[in-house]
Parts: C-alpha cells; structure tokens; sequence
C-alpha cells in the first residue's frame, strides 16, 4: 500500500481540535484476570487504559536485555475527529504495575494537532536506552506541507521520558492530500512500515540501533531501506537499499520487513519480496554492524496461486543465535483465509521445513509473533471463524508445535476483524492493525495484542497477557545439542 493510502487510513488532521485530557501516567490493573487450565501455563491478563473513546491498534513489546522485569508496550490510537498518536506503557515488576506514557504525536514528541504517528515499533538496549520506531508525519500549515518521517524517539531513562527524535528518512508532501484528499504532485514520494533492532550485546556495535522501512514513488517504484546508527538513535546512515521493487509486480503484497540481532552481532533482516512471479520471505545478513550485507537469498517459497494480501511475517533469534521465522498467508486467491507456518534454523544453517502451528484447525490464522524463551520458539497468533475469534500461544516441539494455548476469546466474527487488510476493511469492521507483539524472559512469554471490540459503540482494547512458564531448561525436543557459536553465512546460504 502506497504512504498515502496508509497514513489517510489511519491520520485525520484537524484544522481546530480539543485534546482528549487524560493522565500522564496511569497505572494498568482495572481489568486483571488470571486463568489456569490443567496442564497449561498460568495466563495473567491485563487491560491497559487509553484515552477515552480512542481506539488502538497495531500493538508492539520490547524487553530489557539486562533486566526481564522491565517490559516496554507501544500501540497508536485513533482519537476520534482528531489524529493519530503514540502510547507506551512501561513496568519494572514483569507486568504488575504499567505506567503510561503521555500521547506522543510529531516529532517533538508531545501531543498537538500539528504532529501525528503511525506505526509503532520499539527496542530496549543497554544503559537504559529504549528507542520508539516510528512514521511521523507534521503538518506545517503556514507553508501547507506535510513532512513525513521515519526514525525513533530516543529515551535514555528507561522510557520514563522522550528527549529526542532521529531521522532516517524524511519526504515533503502538500498538507491538502491529507486534509482534503487533492491529488499527490507527480514526483511524490512516501515511506512506510518501518521496524527496529538495538544490538544489546556487549560487541563492538553495542547500542547500535538499525531500521529498516519502505521508500516508494508516485511511478510505482518501491525501495526496501535500512540505515544504522552509531549514536544510540540520535542520527542514522546514508540509507543502504536492500531491495527494489513495484507495486504492480508486488501486486497487493507488502514487503513489512523484519529486524533482529543475535548475540554475536550479526544483524538479520527478512521481508515478503516476488521471484519468479512467486511470493517469497528473503534473507539479508550483516557481519558488520549494518555497513553491508552479503547475502539476500530466499529462506521460504510461498503459494504461488494464493492472494499475496494479507501475508504478514515473524522473526526471532533465540540466546544462542538460532533463528525462527513464521508467517500467515492466504490459501485461496479471493478470500482471506490464511494459515500460520514457521521455520527454524540452527547454527550449520539448516533450517527447518516449514510446519504449521495449527495442523487440525481449518479456521482462518493471522498476524502472527514469534519469540524464543531460551532456545524453545513461541508463536502467537489470532484464530478467527463465523462465530468468535480467539488468540492463541503455541510453543515449538522438536517435530511441529505442541498444544495451543487459547490466552483470550471474544464473540466476534472474522468478518468483523480488520487486519492485516487495510484496503478492504469494511465500515461494519474494527481495525486492529498489521502486527502485534511478544517477548519470552526465563518465567513467562508475555503478548501485546488488540481486544477487538464486537460492536461500534465500543471501543478496542490494549491488551497484555502473560504466561507464566517454569525457567527455560533446553531440551533435545527443542534444542539440539550443538556449539555456542552462530555462522550467519550459512544459515543465509541455506535457507534456500
């Protein structure tokens, strides 16, 4: 989808607007639950507050490599009338206690009518540093012009606070094509989707913060970028292009790349692409800290007859360097009803054949998120029917995935969910956006994700949900005995 089909989805600039009021911080525990099954982890749930009467959607999770206690969500909300904004919760208890953010807009980093964002993403590294990815858009209505960036609000206090914002990408748009819909000057240009990694190792790029994102044109020409930066997200690189494309060969498909960094540095990104007319997941490494990469080879053929909406992609690197990555993708190629997959790769570079985290379950399976606790891969995902639509936890066994887990359910329909299909959402269905998020410590795999509401009078809601798990031990089921030593050319020159 083009930048401006997204943010116009999503941003409604007001020319005279009221602020919602709301706190600064406000501690989350109105809605608590805690369920335990026999033979399943202990599920604790959680609502987080958001404004009143705004919706959220597309919701994120980081945690602090240092310390698992510290847990850091994002979503953006929809406040109606006005705009589109930025919240995040923080907790350094493992999820008892969530203090909320104020509304984060432009590039200030504070609320208003002039600065707007979609997209969150964030990351935790060392020294307290918490980074929020973000497309921000700020409107200068003096000089009727809309400037849209990619980059991060930069935290050095562990998220209590935003002192700055670094820029990666940034294009000029006129204001009008976003207030009153007039048509985009030939030579436009826009950004979309952008995702963050920090390395948090103890190597020579520690602390180095990378992004990548979409560049497109007005003629249809898409550019998968990734820059790099040095200084803890306050400046990013020249952009390297990883990818080119257009929207005509995509052909409904969007790129939504994916960033991780394992624990010897070396930085892996993965995105939807076409070959050989054939939707396909590529794989790009860097040994040295984002200056190059060496390798963009495929790592997963996809339905060559299916429709490529709605394909939506997962990456995890576990403790010791291996590698998951999962997917959702359509079966048919009119209706969306896709089916989540994931693969494994371990240190020699094998990976996995793909394996799907529901084999028996005929229901429609989407936006998934994949982590690793210790070295066993945990997959989350919504499952949808006629009837109601629930979220799932499946963790990985040696041949497949174990049980599924159901963390929540709520009485509505897939028909009424709205995600990943942006440009056939329909008015009778609540958006809830393009990803959700989830993190695995050593006692419980935590999953932020968007209560859809069953009716318009309600709002969504900001969801967290934990399973409490024994400490990780690995296992031969899911761990193979092998070296503490990762070889990223091999694991990116098999994944073929």
């Amino acid at each position: 989808m083009t930048a401006r089909a997204r943010v116009g989805h999503a941003l409604c600039v007001a020319a005279v607007a009221v602020l919602v009021p709301f706190g600064a911080a406000a501690a989350a525990g109105s809605a608590r639950q805690v369920a335990e099954h026999d033979g399943h982890p202990r599920v604790v749930t959680t609502v987080l507050p958001v404004p009143a009467s705004s919706d959220p959607s597309e919701p994120h999770l980081a945690v602090d490599p240092n310390d698992p206690g510290r847990l850091y969500a994002v979503t953006q909300v929809q406040i109606p009338g006005l705009l589109t904004q930025e919240l995040m919760w923080r907790t350094k208890d493992g999820g008892r206690r969530w203090l909320r953010s104020p509304l984060l807009g432009g590039v200030d980093n504070t609320s208003g009518t002039s600065g707007f964002s979609v997209d969150p993403v964030v990351a935790a590294g060392g020294r307290s540093l918490v980074l929020f990815g973000a497309f921000a858009l700020d409107a200068d209505r003096a000089a009727g012009k809309a400037i849209l960036r990619i980059g991060t609000r930069i935290s050095t206090d562990s998220g209590a606070t935003f002192s700055a914002f670094g820029t990666a990408d940034r294009v000029t748009l006129p204001l009008c094509v976003f207030t009153t819909g007039c048509p985009s000057p030939p030579n436009a240009q826009g950004l979309d989707k952008p995702w963050l990694a920090i390395d948090a190792t103890n190597g020579r790029f520690r602390d180095s913060a990378y992004l990548v994102w979409v560049h497109d044109f007005a003629d249809g020409r898409h550019q998968l970028r990734f820059s790099m930066s040095r200084d803890r997200g306050h400046t990013y690189s020249a952009p390297i292009v990883l990818d080119r494309s257009t929207a005509a060969r995509l052909d409904g498909l969007e790129e939504l790349a994916q960033l991780a960094v394992r624990p010897d540095g070396t930085v892996d990104v993965v995105w939807n692409a076409v070959r050989r007319g054939r939707p396909v997941i590529l794989h790009a490494v860097s040994t040295d800290g984002g200056a190059s990469f060496r390798a963009r080879r495929p790592i997963a053929w996809l339905r060559r007859g299916a429709s490529r909406s709605g394909i939506v992609t997962t990456l995890a690197v576990s403790r010791l360097g291996r590698l998951g990555i999962c997917w959702s993708q359509a079966r048919s190629p009119h209706r969306y009803d896709p089916l989540v997959a994931c693969k494994i790769a371990d240190h020699d570079g094998s990976w996995s054949q793909a394996r799907r985290i529901l084999p028996r379950d005929g229901s429609r399976e989407y936006l998934p998120a994949a982590g690793f606790q210790g070295e066993r891969l945990w997959v989350a995902a919504y499952v949808s029917d006629a009837r109601s639509t629930r979220l799932v936890a499946v963790g990985a066994r040696r041949k497949g995935f174990g049980r599924a887990i159901t963390v929540n359910r709520w009485p509505v329909p897939g028909s009424r969910v709205c995600g990943p299909r942006v440009p056939e959402c329909l008015d009778t269905a609540t958006f809830i956006g393009d990803y959700i998020g989830l993190v695995a410590t050593p006692r419980q795999v935590v999953i932020d994700y968007i209560a859809p509401s069953p009716n318009h009078s309600q709002q969504n809601g900001m969801v967290i949900s934990s399973l409490r798990l024994a400490r990780d031990r690995p296992r031969r089921s899911v761990s193979p005995r092998i070296p503490v030593v990762s070889h990223p050319q091999a694991i990116a020159r098999k994944g073929a």
